[in-house]
Parts: C-alpha cells; sequence; structure tokens
C-alpha cells in the first residue's frame, strides 16, 4: 500500500508581503541606523585600528540587512502553505529550511488570534496554536485574513469537540 504525501494547498494573503517587507524594513532600518550613526563614531573614536575599509564592511553589511528586508519576505510568501486534513492543521514554511508540520487537533491546547497594528492596517491577523509538548509547542500560521483566521480558529474549536480551546 503505498502511501501519497499530502501537502496543504492554501496561500497566506498576498498582501503579507507587503506587511512583511514594512516591518521588516523599518525594524532592519532602526538597527542599521543604530549601527550606522552610533556604533560606527563610537567604534572609530575608541578602537584604534578603525579603517575606511571597516567602515565600508559596515555599509556594506548595513546595506545588505536592507535587501534582505526587502527580498525575503517574497520568498517566505511564496513557500508558505497551510491547510486543514481532516483533524490534522498541515503546514510548510521556510526559505533555506523548508519545515512541514502536521499537527493532530487533538493536541491543540488552546488557540489565539493576534491583531498588531500592521496586520490590522493590511487587514491580517495570525493565529497562534498551542499544543501540548514541549518543542514547538507553540506555531504561527502569519498572513492570513481576519475573517479566514476567525473562521480557522472556529473549525479548529469545532473539531475539538469538548470546548477546551
Amino acid at each position: 500500500m503505498s502511501s501519497v504525501p499530502v501537502r496543504p494547498e492554501q496561500r497566506l494573503q498576498p498582501r503579507v508581503v507587503a506587511y512583511w517587507v514594512l516591518g521588516d524594513t523599518l525594524t532592519t532600518g532602526v538597527l542599521t541606523s543604530l549601527a550606522w550613526f552610533v556604533g560606527r563614531p563610537l567604534l572609530a573614536e575608541h578602537w584604534s585600528s578603525w579603517t575606511t575599509t571597516l567602515e565600508h564592511v559596515l555599509l556594506g553589511i548595513c546595506a545588505g540587512l536592507l535587501l534582505l528586508a526587502l527580498g525575503a519576505p517574497l520568498l517566505a510568501y511564496s513557500r508558505w502553505r497551510y491547510g486543514f486534513l481532516g483533524d490534522l492543521l498541515l503546514m510548510r514554511y521556510g526559505i533555506l529550511f523548508v519545515e512541514e508540520r502536521a499537527v493532530p487537533v487533538r493536541r491543540m491546547q488552546h488557540v489565539d488570534l493576534v491583531r498588531g497594528p500592521l496586520e490590522r492596517l493590511f487587514g491580517l491577523a495570525t493565529l497562534v496554536v498551542f499544543t501540548a509538548g514541549n518543542e514547538g509547542s507553540a506555531f504561527r500560521v502569519p498572513g492570513l485574513a481576519a475573517n479566514e483566521a476567525q473562521a480557522l480558529r472556529d473549525r479548529i474549536v469545532e473539531a475539538r469537540g469538548d470546548g477546551r480551546l
């Protein structure tokens, strides 16, 4: 008897790319600005070996991180899939390291919906599921439309059937 691997088919909302780009760019912009405008002068002042070559390396690192913040969200979006099959929540995600999860509903302890300010701006929500066990006891399904996240949460609660979520 051969078993065909089941892969999740549902995609995240396309606007999650803009949400991730904005969030990652803001975070990276703040951190690289601190490195450039605070760290660079401190290093130049207190490290006698500081040279313009090291300054260019720091500038290259800052620029590389900003480019990564702009490019990684599109790659992450292209890999993210989720789905519900029977009593399993299936997920597949990752850029360099692709992770696949199949979480049985019976292991789910509770489920939350998270909507930060930027997520609300984009009309998105993140489903957070807590499971029994230690490793990976909580996982997130980001980039869902708010109503879709609520429907998925309700489906998990219904599948549990005992109101413990």
